[in-house]
């Protein structure tokens, strides 16, 4: 019974042993378990004590921060990468102003992105630099679907291949069922890529609307959305991305609302580091290796840590009652201690031997930088040309093979030194055979230009002077010395450089002490004599010390101190027209001979740089043509009979197109010409040519297709990128041109006729014609007016009609030189001075005295037609004339050759001013909206408000005894109303652009022309098409303005001059006729009978002269020696082209030589009834500019042009209509 009783409590005690054992046992797991999860917390408490202070942090500071990462998104996609950084500055700056808690080391990338999504995107192709990543958080943070800026296509092969394995659709706006598959991946929620995004008037395609706008609605418990006119569900994991290949596309705001505008521009330093990963892959592929590896190890081992990190916090967040029972989550701890150490282990490793093979890979950096610098270059062709067009992937390509290709060297300076020479010269050669002969200076001396400006040894404030001169700011100068060698243009050059240019401080001292000159290449500028003796004594200033800070001043020799680019500033500043020259020579010595010579391109070359994928694009000029070559080679290669040509044209593409699908299976050759004339077929003849690529496509690995096209807008641009382009012209200058006309002839055309020698003189004349008036035009105005593109069709025509009009053995001479003047040549000049000048040159060379013997062309004697009977001997002595056209044989002065190279600095210099961004700064500190708001502020002081006719002396608006107001005040009236026009336009624009800069008003791009034309010291478009016509820069243009205002006030003021300023009327044939009706009406003749005889006076009158005399009350001193006359007006203020005037003989002569334009003296125009001018007098043309022309007007005569002026010289008229002489009444300084 005893044993029965105590057995409860023996269980009890049993139970109590067990409960005890188990809780030992369970207290000994747990105190294991507990160390386990205290040393393997401990690894991550130091981490997580981190974040929580940086949680803390920015926790405090989140509102500032998602406000600014908020204001990114929405609005700085579309800028740069230097004025994204301004921008978000400004802003962080602003909330802490407000008192709003923002991070001052704030970035986009800390906020918005996530370092593992960033590896991520960076496997997927994403460039690694900053903005690249900043703008894949715009594409995917952005609540607007992204547009992105894609001139490279760098985000087009991003998104492909980050959104590949989603089922990306891929569509245009030119593909014919590109709704449906938009259609049908909003509903099974793909992602689409809508590629080639082109504004058609700045407006995208409405049909996009609702997509853009996402515009769903819930309809049935279904989310749907409108498309076309159907409603189709809407799938939430829709993405939809757009790209265009516009590289400053215009965007209208209500485009920009709609969408997010994102910059993926490829930036220098982004480019850079793509190519040196492409330079070291090919260099030491090893290291480019093991750095991809290390790479994706390190990426591997962080998202392992963050995964078990994850695991942690999930394992631990999910733990119920006791998280020492949680075993799973201890073993987890133990085995993620493990790991974590070894991954750390790993993690230290890798950055050490990622940083030794960063140390590695620097080396190579050079290459990089010189083929970021080269592409950039490259890049801004497309600007100069449409046809100019090259892609990265292209110069990529171009690029690697280069370096695979290049002498390999162990030594690794010796290698660099390789790979930078090889690399440019490869870029150089494969670039300039794609441009025109004019551009291919441009591309080598912007190429050696921004070389040496990436190196440093071109500063920014050189660069700009070089450009832009010294701006449009009209400074005080010092007073000109008193030195009969130095003029004020010279002086006032010299001052500017002084002042604005570090390298040339001193300029002025030494300008009138001691000789100064410089010598680049064959070019020496000297801007003072060098003889000492024609300098002033002058006392030695005591040396003065140096302030501290300052630099001590330059000594030494200035050919010595400057740098060749500096030297190029003194050419182009005291020598201008030897700037092409000079710019020669200056890549020559800095880059290498070979680039500035055009490429030797063949066929054969050109035909190994081509595929069957790749076509070849021959890029033509007018008269150039490049088929009877592409014959010759066809032939060479045994194709000739496996040619298919075609003229481009009106219905001729689907003719094109069969013969492409022909010949892309049995392995012909196809030549599509003149592809600028089916502008409508350029579309479908893109898609023909991307088929190409298509993997599927099966081509035969013969087939080749050829291309031609005068540079035009509408050439797909994705064909010229990716493909070989070469230029076609004809060959320039006399000798080239008379030697291609007589290639072309037969023996039995030339020797074989019944006129004997009178025949060949006649074709050989008309060849030689042919030749002057093609040639004439690179003279500019001085050679016509107007440019006509005569070409060989025009000779081949004047020939035949030559051939059919002798038949009979006869010379028909005015059927032949009128058919040939006026019909044959004469049918294309619309000019009626240039069709004087046409009928002049033809006289020189086809006219009665040409067939007299010993007749020369040319007052040398070196041009004349041979005496010869054979074809042979004729082209014999062509091959002997110079190869330089010497102007005499144009019937020009000497001073042409230096017109003709100032138009062409000019034009360099435009050209490349033209393409440069608008971010630099023109120096001197400021910054472009200080200069900008400046120069308004300082026009805007010189310009009077308005000209008040209320003003007006009295009587001079009082009618006379017949009840008629003077015709003058009339002109007088009418000038004042179109002044006042433009003073309004003027100063509207600069009070806005004032405001624009403040930030007040928007900067409309109208304003940012203005802008712009200010910082390139440009008369703004805005202005010149609201005033007269004027080729001056804005600082001269507005000192000019300032000139006519005080002309027209003085005269409303003071009554009319006894002078009147030709020069400074809006309309001078206003003023003329006024002066005629004048005439008209005091003696009541019909004004239609009157026209003026010119006078020269032996006195000169300069109107910057008039107005400071005017500013001194002196005015009055200057009219004392004027008769005003009886009849007609006197006129000052005329130039003279291609002429001067001789004060003694009281005639024209021929200009000094280097003295472009000389003045004209005061000319009494006198009104005369049935007037006839003297024929010995030169019947001058007097232009408004020396652009010469204009606009034709009803009159047949250019807008340009104002009156014709009879001229007494003592030379024929044929002697000053050859040379181009005119006069002026402005000129472009």
């Amino acid at each position: 019974m005893k044993s029965q009783s105590s057995r409860p409590a023996i269980e009890k005690s049993v139970n109590e042993k067990d409960t005890l054992t188990k809780n030992i046992e369970q207290t000994q797991s747990r105190l294991k378990r507990a160390a386990k999860l205290t040393t393997g917390l401990a690894d991550e408490q130091v981490r997580w004590a981190e974040s929580v202070k940086r949680f803390d942090d920015e926790v405090g500071n989140v509102v500032g921060n998602v406000f600014v990462a908020a204001a990114c998104v929405a609005y700085y996609g579309a800028f740069t990468s230097s004025y994204r950084e301004k921008l978000m500055q400004s802003w962080v700056d602003r909330c802490k102003e407000l008192k709003i808690p923002v991070s001052s080391d704030l970035s986009l990338i800390n906020v918005l992105a996530d370092p593992y999504e960033i590896r991520q995107w960076n496997e997927c192709g994403l460039p690694r630099d900053n903005v690249s990543t900043e703008n894949a958080v715009l594409v995917t943070r952005g609540r607007r679907w992204p547009l992105m800026i894609d001139p490279q296509e760098q985000a087009n092969r991003w998104i492909r291949s980050m959104e590949g394995r989603n089922g990306l659709k891929v569509i245009k706006l030119t593909d014919p069922n590109y709704l449906r598959t938009l259609e049908n991946a909003i509903r099974i929620g793909t992602p689409v890529l809508l590629e080639e995004v082109l504004c058609v008037g700045e407006q995208l395609d409405p049909s996009l609307e609702p997509v853009l706008l996402k515009q769903t609605f819930v309809q049935g418990g279904r989310l749907l959305i409108r498309l076309g006119d159907s409603d189709i569900d809407y799938d939430k994991n829709f993405r939809f991305y757009m790209t265009t290949k516009l590289s400053n596309p215009h965007y209208l705001p209500e485009v920009c609302i709609k969408v997010t505008i994102i910059n993926f521009t490829v930036t220098r330093s982004g480019l850079e580091d793509q190519l040196l990963s492409d330079v070291v892959k090919l260099e030491r592929e090893d290291l480019e290796q093991q750095r991809n590896e290390l790479i994706l190890d390190i990426n591997k081992a962080k998202n392992e840590l963050k995964k078990i990190e994850d695991t942690i916090l999930k394992l631990l967040f999910e733990s119920t009652g006791n998280i020492l029972d949680d075993e799973k989550l201890i073993e987890t701890l133990d085995a993620s201690k493990i790991t974590s150490a070894q991954i750390s282990k790993r993690l230290a490793e890798a950055e050490q031997t990622e940083l030794q093979i960063t140390t590695a890979r620097e080396k190579y950096r050079p290459v990089a930088t010189r083929g970021s610098v080269m592409y950039f270059v490259v890049a801004t062709l497309a600007e100069v040309d449409p046809m100019y067009q090259f892609s990265l992937k292209y110069f990529n390509q171009l690029f690697n093979l280069c370096i695979k290709n290049s002498p390999p060297s162990k030594d690794l300076e010796k290698r660099l030194e390789i790979l930078l020479k090889s690399t440019t010269s490869t870029i150089y050669t494969n670039v300039a055979r794609g441009l025109f002969e004019q551009h291919k200076l441009v591309f080598s001396f912007m190429l050696c230009a921004d070389i040496m400006r990436q190196a440093g040894t071109i500063s920014a404030t050189d660069w700009n002077y070089f450009l832009r001169g010294a701006g449009g700011v009209d400074k005080e100068r010092p007073a000109k010395p008193d030195l009969p060698w130095l003029s004020k243009a010279v002086w006032n050059t010299c001052f500017d450089m002084d002042d604005m240019l570090p390298a040339f401080k001193g300029l002025c001292r030494d300008l009138v002490t001691t000789p100064v000159h410089c010598k680049l290449g064959r070019w020496e500028v000297n801007v003072n004599p060098s003889n000492p003796g024609e300098y002033p004594v002058q006392d030695t200033p005591p040396p003065q010390p140096t302030p501290e800070g300052e630099a001590p001043p330059l000594v030494g020799h200035w050919d010595d101190r400057l740098s060749s680019f500096q030297k190029l500033i003194m050419v182009k500043a005291f020598r201008e027209e030897k700037v092409v020259f000079a710019a020669v020579d200056f890549v020559a010595e800095n880059l290498g001979q070979q680039f500035v010579e055009s490429p030797a391109v063949t066929l054969p070359t050109l035909y190994n740089d081509m595929s069957k994928n790749t076509p070849l694009v021959f890029i033509l000029s007018t008269g150039s043509d490049p088929m009877s070559s592409f014959l010759r080679f066809a032939k060479e290669m045994n194709y000739s009979d496996r040619i298919h040509s075609i003229s481009l044209g009106q219905g001729q593409g689907p003719v094109a197109e069969k013969m492409i699908e022909a010949a892309v299976k049995n392995g012909d050759w196809v030549f599509l010409q003149n592809c600028h004339l089916a502008a409508s077929w350029m579309l479908r003849m893109e898609n023909v040519i991307k088929g190409f690529s298509v993997s599927d496509t099966i081509i035969h690995s013969d087939f080749r297709l050829f291309l031609s096209s005068m540079p035009d807008k509408c050439f797909p641009v994705s064909v010229l990128q990716n493909s070989v382009k070469v230029t076609n012209e004809p060959p320039k200058g006399l000798k080239t041109n008379v030697k291609r006309a007589l290639s072309e002839f037969q023996p039995s055309f030339f020797e074989e006729h019944v006129l004997g020698v009178v025949w060949r003189k006649l074709v050989f004349g008309l060849c030689f014609f042919h030749a002057v008036i093609q040639e004439r035009k690179k003279f500019g105005p001085l050679g016509w007016n107007i440019k006509y593109e005569f070409n060989d069709s025009d000779r081949e025509c004047a020939l035949d009609n030559l051939k059919i009009f002798l038949e009979g053995g006869e010379l028909p001479w005015d059927a032949l030189t009128f058919i040939t003047g006026e019909i044959t040549y004469g049918g294309r000049v619309t000019d009626a001075w240039d069709q004087r000048c046409l009928r002049t040159m033809l006289r020189r060379f086809f006219s009665p005295p040409t067939l007299d013997t010993g007749y020369k062309y040319s007052p040398s004697g070196t041009y004349y037609p041979p005496e010869a009977d054979a074809l042979q001997v004729y082209k014999e002595y062509v091959d002997s004339l110079p190869f330089n056209d010497d102007p005499e044989i144009f019937g020009m002065h000497e001073n042409a050759n230096i017109a003709f190279q100032n138009q062409e600095s000019y034009a360099l210099v435009n050209t490349i001013l033209g393409v440069q961004p608008r971010m630099a700064s023109s120096g001197g500190g400021k910054t472009n909206d200080q200069i900008v708001y400046e120069l308004a502020e300082s026009i805007l002081g010189k310009v009077p408000e308005k000209l008040d006719l209320d003003k007006a002396m009295q009587g001079m608006f009082e009618p006379d005894a017949k009840g008629q107001i003077n015709s003058l005040s009339t002109v007088l009236s009418q000038e004042v109303d179109r002044f006042n026009k433009l003073l309004k336009v003027i100063k509207n624009s600069l009070r806005q652009i004032q405001k624009a800069i403040k930030g007040l008003v928007v900067m409309s791009e109208e304003l940012e022309k203005v802008y712009t034309s200010f910082i390139n010291n440009q008369v703004p478009r805005l202005w010149s098409n609201a005033a007269y016509p004027s080729l001056k820069p804005l600082s001269s243009w507005v000192k000019n303005l300032v000139l006519r205002l005080h002309f027209v006030e003085h005269w409303i003021e003071q009554g009319q001059p006894k002078s009147f300023w030709i020069s400074g009327f809006f309309f001078p044939q206003g003023f003329l006729t006024g002066a005629l009706q004048n005439h008209a009406r005091k003696y009541n003749l019909p004004i239609d009978e009157l026209s003026f005889k010119f006078v020269a006076l032996p006195m000169y009158r300069n109107q910057e002269e008039v107005y400071n005399a005017c500013q001194k009350k002196e005015e009055g001193k200057m009219d004392e020696a004027v008769v005003v006359p009886e009849d007609g007006v006197i006129v000052h203020g005329l130039f003279m082209d291609a002429m001067r005037w001789d004060d003694g003989s009281m005639e024209v002569a021929d200009a000094l030589p280097g003295e472009m334009n000389s003045s004209l003296p005061m000319m009494h125009m006198e009104p005369r009834r049935n007037y006839t001018p003297d024929p010995k007098c030169y019947n001058s043309p007097l232009y408004k500019t020396s652009a010469r022309a204009g606009v034709l007007s009803t009159t047949g005569h250019s807008t340009n042009f104002v009156v014709a002026v009879q001229l007494p010289s003592h030379q024929p008229q044929d002697y000053w209509i050859a040379k181009g002489a005119a006069l002026l009444c402005q000129l472009n300084e």
